[in-house]
């Protein structure tokens, strides 16, 4: 069986790596972006089976990314759906005009902050690609 792709998109080095050599670790075939533009493109090429998403990037934020990328697959550009984690640093419920933003414009599955434990990711990463 086929490895189940993975996009981590964050623009800071240390934290792309830490989450990429876990999720090779748990055995899944992981790619990576720096940028919101970079994602995009990179979800268009690969079609991964899930994408791991920073909020706060250059070339355009988390949120949008997660609805343009929805707004693909709705339009059939991209043919399956596909799974967003957003991960933060900032909580939702301390600011109401992030959590307005994100319920207008992102279309996450699921949200994470930072920091977080590479375990409790990994669990999360399943269960959204259970079979």
């Amino acid at each position: 069986m086929a490895k189940k792709k993975v996009l981590i998109v964050d623009d800071e080095p240390d934290i792309l790596e830490g989450i990429q050599f876990h999720l090779e670790e748990e055995g899944y075939e992981v790619f990576t972006a720096i940028n919101g533009w970079e994602a995009l493109g990179a979800v268009r090429a690969i079609e991964p089976d899930l994408v791991l998403m920073d909020v706060m990037m250059p070339k355009e934020n988390g949120y949008r990314v997660a609805k343009m990328i929805k707004d693909d697959v709705a339009s059939s550009k991209i043919v399956k759906n596909i799974p967003i984690i957003i991960l933060t640093a900032r909580k939702l419920d301390a600011e109401p005009e992030r959590e307005k933003m994100f319920d207008e414009f992102s279309q996450a599955d699921v949200v994470l902050y930072k920091p977080f434990d590479l375990d409790e990711l990994g669990v999360k990463v399943g269960e959204l690609l259970e079979d």
